[in-house]
């Protein structure tokens, strides 16, 4: 009985052994936003599935790309934005996913995807240091920051042109319902005007931050997150809402990745609206799961980019038409920056 006994508990060890040393490996934006998605995710995850989480960054399509062509898939789970998510499909670099048990009705229109599942708003805004201009007295839409004259000072931008066009045409007049498809043309000419005034191209988040931080720039577009996040560590920093260009984000599973069961399991364990509220609490990026608005107070509701009232002049970028002529433009945005 004895022998029994000690052969079940090797078993039952080797069976616990096996679960814990399971890792998958989730490529993200780093930085705060990475910390914020261990804490409201990975960490509760782990402690209930024993599956364990790794955080890397960021989400470069050419790199996914070449794992999944080349059949050494690092990353298990990438969560590109919506331009990445539609263009991954389209190339046929994502797994399908089990979808069953998600509570699609909950979630934004086009939040749940055959091979995608939102995880938060967020959005390009203006903003700017409030010790150089006084809260509320800063550069308030995308007019403002190409006015160089009222608001003197060095712009910091996306290294893409991926929303920059957007806010290129939204600083010349266009309303946010006309931006698409986008006159590329017209966007350039707008770009000329404040190139000579940009110091920086931002390649992340993290990079964002630290720009502002540093005083490299004191205004331009910024992720408003990242910006409510550095205000909250004292940095004199605010952004403003209006011709917010907002973009979705996507939790995927790279196709012929490592765990790709344990992946999916990680996915719908995001979709709870409590777990999307803390999570939105600690990033302020909004919600795709929009119950999970029932769990987060109305002070803090109102600086996400999903809160209706910061939605009224928002862009929602699309992806489709990123996807049809997002080779051509980037090519272009490259030559630009390098005149």
């Amino acid at each position: 009985m004895k022998r029994v006994l000690f052969a079940m508990a090797l078993c039952l060890l080797a069976v616990t052994t096996t679960a814990q040393a399971e890792t998958i490996t989730v490529c993200s934006y780093g930085g705060t936003y990475n910390k914020a998605l261990e804490e409201a995710f990975a960490k509760p995850f782990t402690a209930e599935t024993g599956i364990e989480v790794v955080f890397v960054s960021f989400p470069n399509y050419a790199k996914m790309k070449a794992q999944v062509q080349s059949g050494n898939v690092e990353w298990d789970v990438v969560e590109p934005s919506i331009n990445g998510y539609v263009l991954g499909a389209h190339d046929g670099l994502f797994e399908p996913l089990d979808l069953s048990g998600i509570p699609v009705d909950d979630f934004v229109k086009g939040g749940i995807q055959p091979y995608g599942v939102s995880t938060v708003y967020y959005s390009h805004n203006v903003a700017y240091r409030t010790d150089v201009w006084p809260a509320g007295q800063g550069p308030k839409t995308w007019a403002d920051v190409w006015n160089t004259k009222k608001f003197p000072g060095p712009r910091a931008v996306k290294y893409t042109a991926y929303s920059n066009l957007e806010a290129a045409l939204l600083a010349d007049g266009v309303p946010p319902s006309e931006i698409y498809p986008i006159d590329v043309d017209r966007a350039f000419k707008k770009l000329d005007e404040l190139k000579p005034h940009i110091k920086v191209y931002w390649k992340n988040g993290a990079h964002a931050q630290q720009v502002m931080r540093a005083h490299e720039a004191d205004t331009g577009s910024f992720a408003a997150g990242r910006m409510l996040d550095l205000a909250k560590d004292g940095v004199p920093v605010v952004p403003e809402w209006n011709g917010a260009v907002v973009d979705l984000d996507y939790l995927v599973i790279l196709k012929g990745c490592k765990h790709k069961d344990a992946a999916m399991k990680f996915i719908k364990y995001t979709t709870d609206p409590k777990r999307q509220a803390k999570l939105a609490m600690a990033s302020y990026y909004g919600p795709s799961n929009l119950k999970a608005y029932d769990y987060i107070p109305e002070d803090m509701a109102r600086q996400m980019p999903s809160h209706p009232d910061n939605m009224k002049n928002a862009v929602i970028i699309d992806g489709e038409w990123y996807r049809e002529h997002g080779k051509e433009v980037t090519a272009r945005w490259e030559a630009w920056k390098m005149q």
